[in-house]
């Protein structure tokens, strides 16, 4: 109860626009990437460009509650031509599909003439954020230094794990999982197990589902549970599982059933400690696929408290079943009556003025 309560509350919060410091932050130009690129040209300036999506928490966050700083508009505006592109709209497609954006926010440092200075993923706090900028302006010498040793062949344990912290700062994410695989040839199975390796096992770029690295991570969960504990290890496991059923919510798929049922399968084996949670959202998943609003509502009734505990996973869930902040735009939700909505927020226990 507590937990739905602290989520229900973040959303209504986040439905909230920031207002302060509207007029000192970063500023953002109504652009094309091609005008942006000239500008910047024109005003000896770098282009900044902040890719995000109207469903993305770290996104909103950075939009309302960093960008409008004082600081940040102080070492922005002189130094760039800023822009966003929504990621799900023309232009943000464009952009991502030149320029590999796969997460959100991912933000990019561009020469003028289009090259790629720097890139970051993820939100952060002003002062890091800026710090990572400004290391992005200085320069790559790290990692070029870096490449030149790989290159010329050098395969030191050693030097393999200073080149894939190198490559995790500058967030090269392509060639981290590259510089991985090559760690894992040279590692015996004591140290793939050890807490230092699961910076790899740990991460999906390093160690995606497809993988060799996931496929040992499973077939060897019992050990890593014992090295970095059940909790951190299932919750890797499961989010391959978790990110599909919650693609499943957005609304009715081609095979999406037949999916579900191998879901289930899986889950079942992994016998993870977040294995009701997961089967709640798998339920509510299915429900999506074959019942209309009214049953869909039923099966939420039902399987909605289990998963209060995961927060996050709540929030998504809410998110993908009712539109982002439960503004009913996009959805399952979003045909439904007025009557149906009622129903779904005091199933969410959220209350209204």
């Amino acid at each position: 109860m507590e937990n739905m309560k602290k989520w229900i509350l973040w959303i209504v919060l986040c439905a909230v626009p920031f207002m302060g410091w509207a007029q000192e932050g970063v500023k953002f130009e109504s652009l094309t990437f091609t005008q942006a690129l000239s500008k910047a040209k024109a005003e000896g300036k770098v282009l900044f460009v902040d890719c995000y999506t109207s469903w993305c928490g770290p996104c909103k966050y950075m939009s309302e509650k960093i960008f409008p700083q004082a600081c940040m508009g102080e070492f922005f505006n002189p130094r760039f031509v800023s822009v966003k592109f929504d990621m799900e709209k023309p232009e943000g497609k464009q952009f991502g599909e030149h320029y590999s954006v796969t997460s959100y926010p991912t933000f990019f440092i561009i020469a003028a003439d289009g090259t790629v200075l720097h890139k970051i993923i993820g939100g952060f706090e002003a002062e890091e954020f800026i710090r990572r900028v400004r290391k992005g302006l200085e320069g790559n010498a790290p990692l070029e230094q870096c490449e030149q040793k790989y290159k010329s062949g050098n395969r030191d344990k050693e030097f393999l794990w200073q080149y894939f912290r190198v490559l995790q700062e500058y967030e090269q994410e392509t060639k981290v999982l590259e510089i991985a695989e090559e760690l894992l040839k040279v590692a015996d199975d004591e140290e793939k197990i050890s807490q230092e390796y699961w910076s790899i096992f740990g991460n999906p770029q390093c160690c995606p589902v497809d993988s060799k690295a996931f496929a040992y991570l499973v077939a060897h969960r019992e050990r890593f549970y014992a090295a970095n504990g059940r909790e951190v290890v299932d919750k890797r496991l499961t989010e391959p599982l978790c990110a599909e059923i919650l693609e499943m919510m957005e609304g009715v798929q081609s095979g999406a059933v037949a999916r579900l049922n191998e879901i289930e399968k899986e889950i079942g084996k992994l016998q993870p400690l977040n294995e009701s949670v997961l089967l709640a959202a798998a339920k509510i998943a299915r429900s999506v696929q074959t019942d209309g609003i009214d049953g869909l509502l039923d099966v939420c009734e039902q399987e909605i408290p289990k998963i209060e505990k995961d927060s996050q996973l709540a929030v998504s869930m809410a998110f993908r079943l009712a539109g982002p902040f439960l503004q009913y735009g996009s959805g399952p939700f979003s045909q439904a009556t007025a009557a149906q909505k009622k129903r779904w927020e005091k199933i969410i226990r959220l209350k209204r003025n």
